[in-house]
C-alpha cells in the first residue's frame, strides 16, 4: 500500500491536484487487476491461452522404434561395405508391426513412420539402394543406427510437456494431442463490457446527420480487446443522461472489465466518473499526466475494474493499451503483460507537452539497418488514421524536448507489422 500513499500525497501537487505520472498510474492499475479463475476448454479452443496445470504425458511419444525414411530395415551389423545385397523377407507399411525378429543377412521395406521391426536398428534411405524387390543392393551403407527414432525421442513416459503459465501456441496444442490430451485446464478470459457515450454518437450503418459521427470507439476497442485475450461484449450507445449511463453501467458491471469512452472530462454533459462513485466503484485516479488521453478514470468495485476512457478516438485507443490491455492480459494469466518497443532515431521535428507523458504516433521504417520514427503530421486525439497503417507510438519524456536524430522508445502495437521477410531469403 505504500505505493498507494505516495500517489495520494501527489494528488495535491507536482502535476496539479487529482494528476498522476504515466507509471503511477499504470502501477495502480496493475495492483488492483486480479487473476481470474480457470475453466478446462477442448484443444480447438486453447490456442492462445495460458495453460493452467503442469501436463505430464502417460506415453512414450514416439510409442516404438520406427523409421524416419522410407528405405529398408537391417540389421547394422550386415553393412560391411558398399555392395551388400541383403534378401528383402517383408514390407512393414507405416501402421504395422513384424511379428518376427529379422534374421541376418535379411531385410524389410519399410516407410516413414514404420515401427522398425524386432532385431532391425538401422535404416537405410532408399535412394542408398538399387531399390530392389526380392534383394536389396546397399549402395552407400550409412552409420549403424542411421535413421531411427527410438521410442520416448521426443517424449518419455511421466514427462510434463506443458507447465502451468505457458501461453499455448500451435506446436503447445499438437504436443497435447500426441499425449492423448483433448482438453486442458486454462485461465479464463476476462469478459469486457464495452459502453459508448454520446449524444452525438450513431450506430456503424447509419447515414450520419449534421453534427453526428459514427461510433468508432465500439469498433476499434472490440477489436483491442480481441487481440489482448479477452471477448468483447458491446453494449447499445448511451445518451448523455445520468440515467442512462447509470443503468447501462449496472448492466455492464457484469462484466470482469467494464470500458466506457467520453464523458469523464469537465464538460457540462460529463457524467461517467459520477455515476462509477454512485456504483460503488472505488476510484484509485481520474487524470494522468499524459498526452493524449489525460481525463482517464480508474476503479475497481469487487473484482470488476472499470476504466472511464476519453471519447476522442485516438485517446481511447492509447488509454487502452497502455492500461486495460496489461490489464486483461494479468487477468488471462500472461506474463509477458506489456506491448514490445523498439528504439527509434526521430526522422523530423515534433512539438510535445512539456509538463506532460507525449505519446507521439510515428510510423516506423527500417533505415540503414535501425528503425526510424517519422511522426505524423496530425498528432489530434480525433485523428485515428494516424493510429493505423503501422503506426507506432514514440514516449516522449515531461520536460524533454525531443531532437532530431536521437533515438526514442517506440511502444509497437500488435497489429503493426515491423518488417516482412520472405522465409527463402533466409535459406539462401
Amino acid at each position: 500500500m505504500a505505493l498507494s500513499r505516495r500517489v495520494d500525497a501527489r494528488r495535491t501537487g507536482g502535476y496539479g491536484s487529482g494528476v498522476i505520472s504515466v507509471g503511477e498510474a499504470l502501477a495502480l492499475v496493475l495492483e488492483d487487476t486480479p487473476r481470474l479463475g480457470t475453466e478446462r476448454v477442448p484443444l480447438a479452443d486453447a490456442l492462445g491461452r495460458v495453460a493452467a496445470e503442469d501436463v505430464a504425458s502417460a506415453r512414450a511419444v514416439p510409442a516404438d522404434d520406427n523409421s524416419a525414411m522410407d528405405g529398408y530395415a537391417v540389421r547394422g551389423a550386415d553393412l560391411t561395405g558398399p555392395g551388400v545385397r541383403l534378401r528383402v523377407v517383408g514390407v512393414a507399411p507405416a501402421g504395422t508391426v513384424a511379428a518376427t525378429p529379422l534374421a541376418p543377412g535379411t531385410a524389410w521395406k519399410i516407410f516413414t513412420g514404420s515401427v522398425v521391426p524386432p532385431g532391425a536398428d538401422t535404416v537405410v534411405k532408399v535412394e542408398d539402394t538399387d531399390g530392389g524387390a526380392g534383394e536389396v543392393t546397399i549402395v552407400a551403407p550409412p552409420a549403424r543406427g542411421a535413421n531411427v527414432r527410438h521410442a520416448g525421442e521426443d517424449i518419455a513416459v511421466g514427462a510434463v510437456v506443458v507447465r502451468a503459465g505457458t501461453g499455448l501456441g500451435p506446436a503447445d496444442l499438437g504436443v497435447l494431442a500426441s499425449v492423448g490430451r483433448s482438453s486442458v485446464q486454462v485461465v479464463q478470459r476476462p469478459r469486457v463490457a464495452i459502453v459508448s457515450t454520446g449524444a452525438e454518437l450513431i450506430e456503424i450503418d447509419a447515414t450520419p446527420a449534421p453534427g453526428q459521427v459514427v461510433n468508432s470507439n465500439a469498433a476499434s476497442l472490440a477489436a483491442a480487446v480481441v487481440e489482448a485475450g479477452g471477448v468483447p461484449v458491446v453494449l447499445p450507445i448511451v445518451r448523455d443522461r445520468r440515467e442512462d449511463i447509470r443503468a447501462a453501467l449496472a448492466e455492464a458491471a457484469r462484466a470482469d472489465v467494464v470500458l466506457s469512452s467520453g464523458g469523464v472530462s469537465v464538460g457540462d454533459f460529463d457524467f461517467v466518473k459520477e455515476e462509477f462513485d454512485a456504483l460503488g466503484v472505488a476510484r484509485r485516479f481520474w487524470k494522468v499526466a499524459q498526452k493524449p488521453g489525460k481525463p482517464l478514470t480508474f476503479g475497481r468495485r469487487d473484482r470488476t475494474l472499470f476504466f472511464g476512457l476519453p471519447g476522442n478516438p485516438v485517446s481511447a485507443l492509447v488509454c487502452f493499451l497502455v492500461y486495460v490491455r496489461p490489464a486483461l492480459r494479468k487477468m488471462a494469466g500472461h506474463a509477458a503483460l506489456h506491448l514490445p518497443t523498439v528504439d527509434a532515431r526521430l526522422a523530423a521535428p515534433v512539438r510535445t507537452a512539456p509538463a506532460l507523458t507525449e505519446f507521439v504516433r510515428v510510423r516506423l521504417t527500417r533505415c540503414d539497418g535501425e528503425w526510424a520514427a517519422e511522426p505524423f503530421p496530425s498528432q489530434s486525439s480525433g485523428v485515428l488514421t494516424s493510429m493505423s497503417a503501422g503506426a507506432g507510438l514514440l514516449v516522449a519524456r515531461p520536460g524533454a524536448a525531443l531532437v532530431v536524430g536521437d533515438r526514442y522508445p517506440v511502444i509497437v502495437p500488435a497489429a503493426v507489422t515491423l518488417e516482412t521477410v520472405d522465409p527463402a531469403s533466409a535459406v539462401r
